[in-house]
């Protein structure tokens, strides 16, 4: 059960708290919280630990700054997580505390004194415990995506993630495009929780690096799948063009939610293959039968065997244009209008492809080369 103390300073009561060092530390984990006071005076070492966000207002030191500077640094020892002060006494740092804190990743807030202990701990635990739910959720969600499960299975988890699921579905992917960390997608996931206006049929979790959006329906129809769609990323301020969005099929019993998990996932992830902004699972072609294998050791042989012949004739130029002609759909034009060749360049690269595979038939050629050039997009 733990919080980053990056995602801590989302929490109400936390974001007033001004950061004064240890910008590098902010993606360490909270667990636990600690009030420096007595310990203090009876010694900090062994006090404190891993995981801790520590409190303080250096009460019994307030005026003694080379004591204030040990025992901060004795925190930092304990490998504690970050340092709280509440500014009664303590307004600043020295420079070279600053630095010292820097130089060890170790996170320091100064917070004014209309901001109370009490209210910072209570919101420390309750948005550890909110993770901790979010991480259960997410830890099934995995288990419907990496697993070949029972029927009886999936529906008795699909209900264990949303009681109020209806029986026909629809799955969506949301991949970050620029993913930092988890704190947006958390958010996301919470304020749709959270929010009056959600339907109580439809769930969003977080997942990864993105988010799975799940809309369940007595009786589904496109309409109503757009408008809600529309709506709930309206709400939760989601803008599509930040995401690579993947779509399953319209899925009509619960049973197959692993399924449109599946679905939804591999649908992503073709389109940030092909740096698309959102596809169906339907329309993503070959990579319906690569995506499942893609840590398969056949995957990277069918790749080596292939394209090793590719690799080696020069110095990359040859493999260059090999992945263009598959990127352009096998239109020599637009490949040399990509690649700034004239169209008689690509058309002698592309024979003298087809000499080092040894396929004559156009159609066998472009079928190996395209289905190579995909697998090596899935593992690069």
């Amino acid at each position: 059960m733990s919080i980053t103390v990056s995602e801590a300073m989302q929490l109400n009561h936390l974001k007033p708290l001004n950061l004064i060092a240890g910008s590098s530390g902010l993606n360490k984990k909270i667990d636990k919280i600690g009030i420096l006071d007595h310990e203090i005076i009876e010694g900090i070492l062994g006090m404190f630990t891993s995981g801790d966000f520590v409190l303080t207002t250096f009460t019994p030191i307030r005026e003694d700054m080379d004591a204030i500077i040990n025992c901060i640094k004795d925190l930092i020892e304990c490998r504690a997580t970050a340092l709280a002060i509440k500014s009664i006494y303590i307004t600043e740092l020295p420079h070279e505390m600053i630095e010292y804190a820097d130089k060890h990743n170790f996170p320091i807030f100064i917070f004014g004194e209309d901001v109370y202990f009490e209210d910072v701990i209570e919101d420390l635990m309750v948005g550890m415990h909110s993770r901790s739910h979010i991480e259960i959720l997410e830890s099934k969600i995995d288990v419907l995506y990496k697993n070949e499960l029972k029927p009886s299975l999936v529906k008795e988890m699909a209900f264990e993630l949303n009681r109020h699921f209806q029986s026909e579905l629809q799955v969506f992917f949301l991949k970050e495009k620029r993913y930092i960390n988890d704190t947006r997608i958390i958010r996301i996931a919470e304020k749709y929780k959270r929010s009056r206006h959600q339907y109580e049929q439809h769930s969003v979790f977080k997942y990864k690096e993105g988010l799975i959006v799940i809309l369940s329906y007595q009786k589904m129809s496109p309409n109503h799948v757009s408008i809600d769609q529309d709506f709930i990323f309206n709400l939760l301020g989601i803008d599509v063009s930040e995401y690579y969005m993947g779509s399953s099929n319209i899925l009509n019993d619960l049973v197959e939610l692993d399924l449109g998990v599946k679905q939804s996932i591999y649908a992503s992830k073709a389109c940030e293959l092909d740096d698309r902004d959102r596809i169906s699972y339907s329309d993503i072609g070959i990579y319906k039968l690569l995506l499942p294998h893609e840590e398969s050791i056949w995957i990277k042989r069918y790749i080596h065997e292939t394209l090793s012949p590719i690799y080696n004739y020069d110095e990359g130029k040859l493999i260059e244009t090999a992945r263009v002609y598959i990127q352009c759909g096998g239109d020599i034009i637009k490949t040399s209008e990509e690649m700034f060749q004239h169209k008689n360049t690509i058309r002698y690269r592309i024979q003298k492809m087809k000499s080092l595979l040894n396929v004559s038939l156009d159609g066998d050629f472009y079928e190996q080369l395209s289905i190579a050039i995909k697998c090596e997009r899935l593992i690069r």
